[in-house]
Formats: structure tokens, sequence, C-alpha cells
């Protein structure tokens, strides 16, 4: 199914979705931004068609839908527990193609590795219903194409959105009747983008070998420049829609220590205490050798171990997020060089032996 509705034919839906499904798209939090009377562009519950901002990246990622940055997990009140409640309704969750690409490898991340579904992920994935935010253009920064994330059909419904109301595709049935009587038939297929002005080489494209790709980037002096640059603040992680690391601890009531929850937290790799161990040891204390376990993340060890795609999906947030101007695509093109150069000098060693 193929309509166009105009603003006050799609507010008319919003409303009569209000009961049966919960809305979410990236929106304006007001004065929520980094800086001084700035608004912050996050994933939040919406009520109305006009809250949708489609025309900017979002400055977070949609993954906060499923991995809230704090989630009580279950209470405790003695031997008891009381597992915590979620919203009963299913959600409509307004996406770019990179973050589908995205909650596919969150996906996989936390109902596939290790061959146990994690419990509280599951519940809330099983109500996404996942509707295409179609990107009229490349944002600043994006290098979806790249990343061969910039056009999916894994969608239930897909938008286009402009200034009087929006094109829509229907896969999924049981939306369908909730579009009959409105709008107008149209012949809509989504568009994508082709081109990034940013452009990245994986190593993975000059080299086959994961393992030497690692051993080649483990030890190189490069990285030692971040030492100083990065302040390991771990914004990169907070806005990165495939960063899955998170930490489990219990909180006891003042009232009642034996009363209490257990919640889980996002957590950062970028962060000192991420690798903290009983007995004060730590691992990886520097943020250049912080930062390079990231990139070797992103960039070749999760593909390395799934034999699928990149962790990366290119979306740029980390780009856009870092206080210090680091760009993650310059990182990922210099470990492509360096691997290459490498390559390049081993080759001429063994000519000339």
């Amino acid at each position: 199914m193929e309509k166009y509705l105009s603003m006050d034919e799609l507010n008319d839906v919003f409303r009569q979705l209000g009961s049966q499904y919960k809305i979410m798209a990236p929106a304006y939090e007001h004065f929520g931004g980094r800086f001084a009377h700035t608004d912050n562009l996050i994933y939040q519950e919406v009520k109305s068609a006009e809250q949708i901002v489609w025309k900017k990246k979002s400055h977070f990622s949609p993954k906060e839908v499923v991995l809230p940055i704090t989630e009580t997990l279950f209470y405790f009140n003695g031997d008891e527990l009381r597992e915590s409640r979620i919203d009963p309704r299913p959600t409509l969750l307004f996406l770019r193609s990179c973050d589908i690409h995205a909650l596919e490898r969150l996906d996989h991340m936390y109902l596939k590795n290790g061959g146990n579904a994690d419990y509280y992920y599951e519940m809330k994935r099983k109500k996404l219903k996942l509707i295409l935010l179609e990107c009229s253009a490349s944002f600043e920064n994006c290098f979806c194409v790249s990343m061969g994330t910039n056009q999916t059909d894994n969608y239930d419904a897909a938008v286009r959105f402009s200034d009087d109301g929006l094109h829509i595709q229907i896969n999924d049935n049981s939306l369908k009747p909730l579009f009959e009587t409105v709008g107008t038939e149209t012949d809509y297929q989504p568009q994508f983008v082709q081109s990034n002005p940013t452009t990245v080489r994986t190593p993975d494209q000059v080299c086959d070998d994961p393992n030497l790709i690692r051993q080649i980037l483990q030890n190189d002096p490069s990285w030692a420049q971040y030492d100083s640059r990065c302040i390991g603040c771990g914004r990169c992680t907070t806005s990165c829609p495939t960063c899955s690391c998170h930490s489990v601890f219990d909180v006891a009531y003042d009232e009642n220590p034996t009363q209490g929850e257990r919640r889980r937290q996002q957590a950062s790799c970028m962060t000192g205490d991420f690798t903290n161990m009983a007995g004060g040891h730590k691992f990886r204390e520097k943020t250049g050798e912080r930062l390079r376990y990231r990139a070797l993340h992103k960039v070749n060890d999760y593909k390395a171990r799934e034999g699928t795609n990149h962790m990366c999906v290119g979306c740029g947030r980390c780009d856009d997020r870092c206080p210090q101007y680091i760009s993650f695509t310059t990182i990922v093109n210099r470990m492509t060089d360096i691997v290459e150069q490498h390559l390049i000098d081993r080759q001429k060693e063994k000519a000339d032996v």
C-alpha cells in the first residue's frame, strides 16, 4: 500500500494510534543541548507529526528505545524478586537506514551472541515496528555508502516527509487498516542515498587476514597522538547506535537495605574506569589505547568474529559529537593506509631477498 497524506490527515492517524501504539521519533528536547540555550535532538515519544524532526540527523541514536541509558531490570525485597514493567503498547519507531542496520547489529549481540537471548532487550525488541525515515540527501560526516548501510528492505513501512505531508509505503499488514480511509493512492518507492561527501576504506579492503590487520595496528605508534587529544569523555560511544556495553549494579534503599533494584546502565570503553578489575588492575589506561580498541572493534574484530558486516554503520555521529574534533573516518582511513603500506613494504623485502 502506497499513499500520500497531508499533515492534517497524518495527525488524525496519530490521534488514532495514540491508544494502540507508542510512537518514537527524533524530536527536540528544548534547552537540552550541550551548549547554553541549544536544543538536543533525541528519540522520544511524539504525539503529532510536527514534532518529528526529519530534516536533520538526530544527535543520539534510536538504540535507547531498546537499550535505555539506565533501566531497572527487577526489584528485590528480601528473597522476593519482582520484574519491572514496560509499556505494553507496540512501538512505531521512525529511523533511518543506517540505524536499521545498527539495530541488526544489536540484535545479534543481545539475541544471538553466546547462544542466549537477553530477556529484557528481547521484550522491547519484539514490540518494535520499524518505520524507515527516508534521507533526502547525505548529512554531514555520514559515510553509510562506504559501509554498505545506505539502503535496506528491513522495514514495516517507509516514509518521505515534506513540509506539507508525507508519502508512505506500508508493508506490514497490521498497519494497513489504519490508513485505508485516509490519504490518496500514490506510487511511492523509498529512495536511498547513493553518495556521501565523506568516504572511507576499511582495512579488510586491502588485507583479507583480520589477525594480520590486528597485528599490524596493535602496536603502531600513531595511536599515541590520541593520548593527549582524546579526553576519554565517551561521547562517541553514547551517540553510537551499535555500542552495546553496559554495567549492572544493585541499588539498596536507605530506608530498608533488603529492598532495592537491579539496574543496567550504558557503559563506555572510552572512559578510564571501564576495565577496572579486582585488586586495582586496569587495562588500556591511555586514551590512545582505548581508541585503538574501539576502532579495531568497529572495523575489524566484530566482522572477523561474526563473518558478516562491520560493527560500524557509518552514521557519523561520533564525528558530530566529539568535543575534540577527532574524526573517526580519518582514523579508519589511516588504519587502512598503515596496513596497506605494511603489506607493500613486506613485498619489497621479499623481493630484495
